[in-house]
């Protein structure tokens, strides 16, 4: 299955943290403060996208959700700590 990556730049502390929620709640893990990852493809980056646009403010805000095809090999490569590391990731990850 294809993974996703989210991010965002919401200016508003309940509006991000109304987000922040929102992308727990449909499965996805805090790798960052403003970044996230899950398990999924175009239909759940379009739920993400869809309710984003019921939380942020579309003049100052923004949510991103890139697709990550599943026949791509990825390597995530650290400067510092994650917040959280889904378990068959932390194999993939490089700190330098």
């Amino acid at each position: 299955m294809p993974r996703i990556i989210v991010f965002y730049d919401i200016s508003d502390d309940k509006k991000r943290a109304k987000m922040a929620h929102t992308l727990q709640a449909l499965g996805l893990i805090r790798i960052q403060r403003s970044v996230y990852i899950g398990r999924g493809g175009v239909a759940k980056a379009k739920e993400v996208i869809r309710a984003a646009t019921r939380i942020i403010d579309k003049a100052t805000d923004s949510v991103a959700a890139i697709i990550v095809p599943d026949n791509q090999s990825y390597k995530l490569l650290v400067a510092g700590q994650l917040l959280n590391t889904p378990e068959k990731t932390r194999e993939k990850i490089l700190v330098v």
